[in-house]
């Protein structure tokens, strides 16, 4: 490709603007040896903002174990090949060399570099289980040798990988997060998460290696919350390869398909005791090499990507291709709590969930890694104070939305936005055959694959959402409005008894900007979920972003209008996730799934692109759940009155 994604600032606009969705690490982790567990005072712990105090007890020794965030490393400007953010070490080459080197291969070539790949992995599973076993007989050192792993798992960001037995294992070591948290009100401090992180949304994940033919066992308690799930990375499979950030779905694990353990409540699933005490779970997930799609049949099928018990297959580490020029990378194991309840702190309640590693034999161990560098470089930042700035012609009155497919889809087709619409560098055909062909060298990944690479969203993402997603600008006195009608999701913040149906599990609009020197990709200003929005008798809404000097008078409740500070910086990509799970969490047929908006018609990179669907400011295929923005003055929308009937808010013209 010609300029080889360049960030310039019409790259930022349109590209790290269309998507900056990609959920990495986060400020809080130990290394290998505990920190103190000794709460803060309420003085040192900033008890009148950080939610988790709310927990009963207060207990700090729930959460994860911190990061020093007092000196932090300003990120690159321009970072190829994108895993600055991530836990591994991509080995240091251009774009054009991977280019160059892997997408002219011929099939022989490719199939003799997918069995190389699954050689080193195997030889390196063979040695990684002999050190462990080595080390169960007190033969070796816990701490592995650095020249026992690849470059892509011990370098600067994984520092060292520790061995334990079970019971030194402190799941405050095992987890780094970022945490559900209240919007922030003040944008020159350092609260602001990266990475499009949902602020009622609490992100966990563990990184970790282990020889084939293991498990990675997890017990804990269901969180109180609107929705709770697991993925781990896929099957070792080079033909599918994946990174940090890009690359193939994970394999999920839903809520409602965990069992509790024996006299045991699962409160997510329909009808349920949502508060019932004894709530606790075991999972297992095994590792091994193959095609994530042929090892869960079930769970690895659109749209409902669910099967019934607590086990999955996933992998005890990941072909890199070409992007890790074919080096295996650590594998790693998300939770995510969606909305927990009021009181009950990001967690939902409970306590950090356990993890060990087991091996074929039966042996229980940890294999701690030493992330502190991963996670200092993603530590809270500021805002970015900017001018005002009308939204340029290319997104402007008739510009609708982008529907996530896949992670490198949506930052290339911001590039080909900019070399073709705006820049007249190729032709939008030529663009599009250019990002088909890079995506289908490095991550073999289309609608025209087979599975596990024709499944959406891809890497980071989670497979019951649908997210949507657009850049905007406000400029000097003006203000953004949409206008829609919100899915019924089922109520459970203020303790619900049970778990209702419902159309969806839960919906949010999110904005977010690059942050300091526009450094950093998806800073959160800002977040309202499904619960915070008001409705009017149809579940019609009217949401306005403004800075608070330029809000409406009537933009407020009574007049039947949400409001959200829009934060300092221009410009901002706004994101709506869809969370469905099926079949009670799924009832509306204008949820933007892949059958209303399929990958081959809904991305713009496709021959096929049917802008119709979501593409326009105007209803398309979900009819009047499509959100429609509105770009006025002020003093236009103080003009419409109390109350504000969303149909007459004006046409952007």
């Amino acid at each position: 490709m010609k300029d080889h994604f360049s960030f310039n600032s019409l790259h930022r606009l349109i590209s790290n603007l269309i998507l900056l969705i990609f959920v990495t690490t986060a400020c809080r982790l130990g290394g290998a040896v505990p920190a103190s567990t000794t709460p803060p005072s309420e003085t040192e712990s900033g008890a009148t903002t950080n939610p988790w105090l709310t927990l009963p007890g207060g207990d700090l020794s729930l959460f994860p174990n911190e990061v020093d965030c007092s000196s932090v490393p300003l990120p690159p400007e321009d970072s190829f090949p994108y895993d600055y953010w991530g836990h591994i070490d991509l080995p240091d080459a251009s774009e054009q060399k991977i280019v160059n080197q892997y997408c002219n291969m011929t099939t022989e070539e490719w199939e003799a570099f997918y069995a190389r790949q699954t050689s080193q992995a195997q030889q390196l599973s063979d040695t990684l289980e002999d050190y462990i076993r080595r080390w169960l007989r007190g033969e070796v050192d816990a701490r592995l040798p650095n020249d026992l792993l690849p470059s892509t798992m011990i370098g600067e960001k994984i520092s060292s990988w520790t061995l334990l037995h079970p019971e030194e294992v402190d799941p405050r070591n095992q987890w780094f997060w970022v945490p559900a948290r209240p919007n922030p009100t003040d944008f020159d401090i350092p609260i602001l998460r990266r990475a499009n992180a949902e602020t009622h949304v609490t992100y966990l994940r563990t990184v970790f290696i282990a020889p084939f033919g293991s498990e990675l066992l997890v017990e804990g308690d269901f969180p109180h919350a609107r929705f709770m799930d697991f993925q781990i990375q896929e099957p070792f499979d080079p033909r599918y390869p994946v990174t940090s950030n890009l690359g193939q779905d994970e394999i999920p694990l839903v809520d409602v398909d965990i069992e509790p353990d024996p006299g045991h409540v699962n409160p997510f699933r329909t009808g349920a005791d949502r508060n019932a005490i004894l709530r606790h779970y075991h999972v297992t997930f095994r590792l091994e090499m193959g095609n994530a799609a042929e090892l869960n049949p079930e769970a690895m099928r659109a749209p409902e990507f669910r099967s019934p018990g607590n086990t999955r297959v996933g992998g005890p580490m990941a072909a890199s291709g070409p992007m890790g020029q074919g080096l295996p990378v650590p594998s790693i194991l998300w939770m995510r709590t969606y909305a927990p309840d009021n009181g009950t702190g990001p967690l939902g309640g409970v306590a950090l969930p356990r993890v060990l590693l087991r091996l074929d034999t039966g042996e229980a161990f940890w294999l701690q890694p030493d992330l502190t560098e991963t996670l200092r470089r993603d530590c809270p930042v500021t805002g970015l104070e900017t001018n005002p700035v009308d939204p340029p012609a290319i997104i402007g009155p008739s510009f609708g939305w982008f529907k996530m497919f896949d992670g490198f889809t949506m930052y290339a087709e911001g590039w080909g936005l900019q070399q073709s619409v705006l820049s007249n560098n190729m032709t939008i055909d030529e663009a599009r055959q250019a990002i088909r062909g890079q995506r289908t060298c490095f991550y073999n990944r289309g609608p025209d694959k087979a599975p596990p690479g024709n499944l959406t969203p891809g890497t980071t993402l989670v497979p019951y959402i649908n997210y949507l997603t657009r850049p905007t600008a406000i400029g000097l006195g003006k203000i953004l409005v949409f206008t829609g009608r919100l899915p019924k999701t089922p109520g459970t913040r203020s303790g619900e008894p049970t778990m209702q149906a419902a159309d969806l599990r839960f919906w949010s609009i999110c904005h977010s900007g690059n942050g300091p020197e526009e450094r950093y990709r998806g800073v959160v200003y800002g977040c309202l979920m499904d619960d915070e929005i008001t409705l009017d008798s149809n579940r019609d809404y009217v949401i306005v972003y403004s800075r608070p000097e330029n809000r409406p008078d009537n933009a407020r409740p009574e007049c039947g209008v949400t409001w959200q500070d829009r934060g300092p910086e221009e410009p901002q990509g706004v994101l709506i996730r869809w969370l469905s799970v099926y079949p009670d969490h799924a009832y509306n047929p204008n949820t933007p799934t892949d059958t209303l908006v399929p990958w081959n018609l809904g991305s713009w990179s496709e021959n096929n692109y049917d802008p119709t669907l979501i593409g326009q400011n105007t209803p398309g295929a979900m009819g009047p759940y499509h959100p429609i923005l509105h770009y006025l003055t002020k003093e236009k929308f103080e003009a419409l009155g109390c109350p504000v009937n969303p149909a007459e808010v004006p046409e952007w013209k």
